[in-house]
């Protein structure tokens, strides 16, 4: 658009324009006297205003459908962008040593030193903890590990049977012949104890965020959940100014809630002692953290990849074509690099094959349900090209080729302002093909 505007604009326009800003920086009557008026009656003309009588003053069109033309031509515009997925490179250590007594720079030799360009991973470290926690399963499951089951009682009863050598089936028999009836208790169903590994824990400020929910679901420490819900009750049934029931949390744990809980904390400790609390460890699913190395304690360390850095997508297909999809991880990346692979592996756990990968900007197409049948040799319809945003776990987002930022919020396309669905409801990572732009701005299939 700059380059047509630029393009269809004189001297005269030039001129005018230059003169216009002058004046509008301080007008004074003999710089209004000075004014270009046989430029503007020239290059300009008054438009229809409104009913007071207003109107301004606009410039004459290149050419009739100037607007029109300029607007069709813009649309058969693809932008491309070029991409930068410098992930690692050799770095060059240089250092200073005298040889015969002058002092010579010199490159260091020994050992690989490796540049990373993007984060490696979130600021907050986690470590790997080991929960106990309880699961409800069949009387036959339970007898299975009979010292896990929570009722005490129950277990030492087992246990004695035990003791008189009976056997999984002998119990089985045993608790059937009175109908799974133990002191006026059905045992159909046992709740019984096991521990979770497979989660990761961190401590973090105590905020307005804990509600009881939150304490109960992701607190490690049980003695610490009993004290902040003791604490939470104090705060339940207070209504604001329109009678309205302020949500207990808002109360209890602003940062005078949290001193009122510290001078009070021996009585919701039911009488023991306890240290201040301010901040508390919290778990979560390990999920796609990863250790922060393989050496000392550092692989019980565990980081959540930064935000940005999910760099390349993965389209697999199977032998009949059926594509399977994933986001390769930066430090599996970085991993592939230094060994000298491509950033993505050629096949996957499954054994499928790699169609593609994808990368943020990357533009691809999306064929309509005539095209998916045929080959797509054709002239590419501009509306159906798309570029890829992001990336995680087997989802990938895109938004149209020609869309720079959404200019309403969550309203254009979806809450994230990008979408896994073309406009016509066509899931694209199922069906797209990568393009390839060269230097030139020459399209074709990747």
């Amino acid at each position: 658009m700059d380059a047509l505007v630029i393009a269809c604009a004189t001297r005269d326009h030039v001129n005018f324009l230059n003169n216009q800003h002058a004046l509008d920086k301080k007008k004074t009557k003999e710089e209004k006297d000075k004014s270009r008026f046989d430029l503007r009656n020239k290059l300009c003309f008054k438009n229809k205003g409104d009913d007071k009588g207003n109107y301004n003053w606009q410039f004459y069109k290149p050419w009739d459908n100037f607007t029109v033309d300029a607007r069709n031509e813009l649309e058969k515009i693809i932008v491309s962008f070029k991409q930068n997925l410098r992930v690692i490179n050799k770095s060059v250590n240089y250092y200073q040593r005298f040889v015969d007594g002058k002092k010579v720079i010199d490159k260091q030799t020994k050992g690989d030193n490796w540049a990373i360009r993007k984060p490696l991973h979130k600021d907050t470290v986690s470590g790997l903890v080991r929960l106990r926690k309880t699961k409800t399963v069949s009387l036959n499951a339970a007898l299975d590990n009979y010292l896990d089951i929570v009722d005490k009682a129950l277990r030492k009863h087992i246990i004695s049977l035990v003791n008189q050598n009976y056997d999984k089936k002998k119990l089985v028999k045993y608790f059937k012949e009175r109908e799974n009836q133990w002191n006026g208790i059905d045992i159909t169903k046992v709740a019984i104890c096991y521990w979770d590994n497979d989660n990761v824990a961190s401590r973090v400020n105590l905020d307005t965020s804990f509600n009881e929910k939150r304490i109960i679901e992701t607190i490690t420490d049980t003695g610490i959940q009993q004290i902040l819900l003791n604490h939470l009750e104090n705060y339940k049934g207070r209504l604001d100014d329109k009678g309205k029931e302020i949500a207990p949390e808002s109360l209890a744990f602003t940062p005078e809630g949290i001193d009122e809980m510290n001078k009070n904390i021996v009585s919701l400790n039911n009488g023991k002692f306890h240290q201040p609390i301010f901040k508390v460890r919290t778990y979560e699913p390990k999920g796609n953290k990863f250790n922060v190395g393989y050496v000392g304690n550092k692989k019980t360390k565990y980081v959540e990849a930064a935000k940005g850095t999910n760099l390349f997508f993965a389209i697999y297909a199977d032998d009949e074509g059926k594509r399977s999809y994933e986001t390769i991880p930066l430090n599996i990346v970085i991993e592939r690099l230094k060994q000298g692979l491509k950033e993505v592996p050629e096949r996957n756990e499954k054994g499928h094959n790699l169609l593609f990968s994808l990368s943020p900007n990357d533009l691809v197409y999306v064929p309509g349900e005539e095209e998916l049948t045929t080959s797509l040799n054709h002239q590419l319809d501009r509306n159906r090209i798309y570029k890829m945003v992001s990336s995680s776990g087997n989802q990938c987002f895109f938004v149209k080729s020609e869309v720079a930022n959404p200019i309403v919020n969550k309203v254009e396309y979806s809450v994230l302002n990008k979408m896994e669905k073309s406009i016509d409801g066509i899931m694209i990572k199922q069906v797209c093909r990568k393009l390839q732009v060269d230097r030139l701005g020459n399209i074709q299939f990747a």
